[in-house]
């Protein structure tokens, strides 16, 4: 009769812990796509602040004499635009994948080539005296530093939903309907 009362409630008891497991790993993938949202929204405006650089010569190059071996200001412009096009394609692949290991990394390279084709601007060099060139560095720079800041909160939830869907025995559930580990940008 006991054995019985128990198998009952640990029949009784699976169908309830599997839903609140499952609801977990639910809450927790949506963290990290509401995470991803704010990263996308900061690398959007270094987009912009790119496109923008990149329109205007005198902000994309550097001041004449500074480097013998530094580039053009065509191909200072056109290193800008290329990575700025990478960004924006990998931006929306991402945009519709935030939780595919792949998108994400390759959103997480092309804003590394965007932030050395940045920095490569001011190797050896200093930027022309103009305010609007200043301005510029200035805005990149807290774009920087907005994007950092969103990218370790991204991170932290796709630890967090990393861990989850490898715990056993939840991960049997992540198995089953189909939750895979994020990628950290």
């Amino acid at each position: 009769m006991i054995g019985g009362v128990v198998f009952w409630l640990v029949v009784a008891l699976v169908p309830i812990w599997s839903l609140g497991a499952y609801n977990r790993l639910v809450r927790l993938r949506a963290q990290v796509i509401s995470q991803f949202a704010a990263v996308e929204q900061r690398m959007g405006q270094a987009l912009a602040l790119l496109g923008e650089a990149a329109s205007r010569p005198e902000l994309a190059t550097m001041k004449d004499g500074a480097a013998p071996r530094r580039a053009t200001a065509a191909q200072g412009i056109a290193g800008l635009q290329a990575a700025a096009i990478q960004l924006e394609v990998a931006l929306g692949i991402a945009r519709k994948q935030p939780l595919d290991a792949d998108a994400v990394a390759a959103l997480r390279t092309a804003y590394a080539t965007v932030h050395d084709v940045w920095s490569h601007r001011l190797d050896g060099a200093t930027m022309s005296a103009s305010p609007e060139a200043a301005a510029v560095q200035r805005a990149w720079e807290s774009h920087s530093v907005a994007v950092r800041e969103a990218s370790t909160h991204f991170n932290t939830a796709v630890q967090a939903y990393n861990a989850a869907i490898s715990q056993f025995p939840a991960s049997m559930l992540a198995y089953v309907f189909g939750f895979s580990p994020a990628a950290q940008v």
